[in-house]
């Protein structure tokens, strides 16, 4: 019999875990319903970063001319900003380079591949919200917001950083706990809450056009930069010949590790931008005077979730671990965790028996590496203001704000080190230790 997955998201990672499972799955092995809660498929935010890492898992999908074709390549180059004498002080030595594209083109691509042949194997239900759902030894009923309720064998949450799915499977795994421990309970329930970084976003879209007429040397018509200074940095990069990305931080001291309070999403204006930045250099300012439309985000994250995965149920993507978009891994992390999961599930000796032992060897495998790009999200984020708490050890902070080079060097090193990260070991790797690990089920 045919095994029954459940994907609760419509995002980059679920379509792609659909992808992934069309390209590898054995014929009548699986029946997939896709669960988007939306009318249509979307995508919250402009641009996304697609590094090595991420190419690699397209062209195993055959689709990586059909990616590189819809994208730019901007060199990132790191400025001190926060003064009237601005410079670079590093250039990212990138190997493989980057890529960069509007996340609705990101979706449309997958969508696209998904239809573009038979996809019997396929249903896909809009407008579709998972609430709740109750796993038994023989599946998984779940329940939508519409009353309607469903059966599958394994559920998948890919269903964002306030997952319905996450909070189900954490609400029954402290219940499980609390019996014996209801300290650790409340403990594992206050893991999966997500909480605030301390940053807000300030993002928006600046037509390249404009900003050539009014500033026509400006430096920002160049390529992907990062505009770095002491509590703000900003991150601009072209994501089409006519659009250019910015997201404009602004780090308070203490926020690390509180609760959200609020809405994580307003409407803002260019003026207060232009007030946070006022002192910066001018082709900044420029820029910020000629923006479009602004939100204000909360960025948060989920840090140090301790298992991604608990009986025949799941997580991927933001869900299992949300994080900061300072190292321009989120959506590749959601990525790769479709590639490997997909890969798991679409394994000969994987089925509906075996399910929970097969999705603890994607936990294992996908967990740690997902949980060093967080980390590595809010290092690069601190880094880029010269937060003392995250520099280097031996760095003179009172040196480095004033623009020395030496001590501007010890930063840029540490970053050099990490975007390492995306390509050091690619995904290939972490399937074939989770198709080790398979072998021995």
């Amino acid at each position: 019999m045919a095994m029954k997955v459940a994907i609760c998201g419509g995002g980059i990672g679920g379509l792609t875990l659909a992808l992934v499972l069309k390209k590898f799955m054995t014929s009548s092995t699986f029946t997939v319903d896709l669960y988007e809660a939306e009318p249509s498929f979307t995508e919250i935010g402009a641009g996304i970063t697609v590094w090595q890492r991420t190419r690699s898992v397209f062209a195993s999908l055959g689709l990586q001319a059909t990616l590189e074709n819809r994208a730019l390549s901007p060199p990132m180059t790191l400025r001190k900003s926060d003064t009237k004498e601005p410079f670079v002080f590093h250039t990212l030595v990138i190997p493989h380079g980057c890529i960069a594209l509007p996340r609705a083109d990101m979706v449309q691509l997958l969508v696209e591949s998904l239809y573009a042949d038979s996809t019997s194997f396929l249903t896909i239900h809009f407008s579709k919200k998972l609430e709740v759902y109750d796993q038994d030894g023989y599946g998984i009923t779940l329940r939508f917001a519409d009353g309607s309720s469903s059966r599958a064998d394994v559920l998948v949450g890919a269903d964002g950083i306030g997952s319905p799915t996450r909070k189900t499977m954490y609400a029954g795994i402290a219940e499980h706990i609390a019996q014996g421990d209801p300290e650790k309970a409340t403990s594992i329930l206050q893991s999966a809450r997500p909480t605030w970084t301390g940053t807000h976003a300030y993002r928006t879209l600046l037509d390249r056009e404009k900003l050539k007429t009014i500033s026509p040397q400006n430096v920002m018509l160049g390529g992907g930069l990062l505009w770095c200074g002491s509590g703000k940095h900003v991150v601009s990069y072209p994501i089409s010949p006519t659009l250019i990305n910015i997201l404009f931080f602004d780090t308070i001291p203490d926020g690390l590790g509180k609760p959200l309070s609020g809405p994580s999403v307003v409407a803002a204006s260019k003026d207060e931008i232009v007030e946070l930045y006022k002192d910066w250099e001018d082709d900044l300012r420029i820029a910020a005077e000629n923006i479009g439309d602004v939100s204000k985000w909360a960025i948060s994250h989920m840090r140090d979730l301790p298992q991604y995965a608990d009986g025949r149920v799941v997580l991927i993507g933001d869900s299992a671990h949300s994080m900061s978009t300072h190292f321009g891994a989120g959506a590749g992390q959601a990525i790769d965790d479709a590639y490997v999961l997909g890969r798991i599930l679409a394994h000969p000796k994987v089925t509906a028996n075996n399910i929970a032992e097969a999705l603890k060897v994607y936990d294992a495998v996908r967990r740690p590496v997902a949980s060093t790009a967080l980390e590595y999200s809010l290092r690069t984020g601190f880094l880029y203001e010269f937060h003392p708490d995250y520099l280097p050890v031996g760095t003179d902070i009172e040196k480095l704000r004033a623009g020395d080079r030496a001590e501007l060097k010890k930063v840029s090193d540490d970053l050099q080190d990490m975007v390492r990260f995306h390509w050091a070991e690619l995904p290939e790797k972490e399937w074939d230790r989770a198709r080790e690990a398979l072998e021995r089920l």
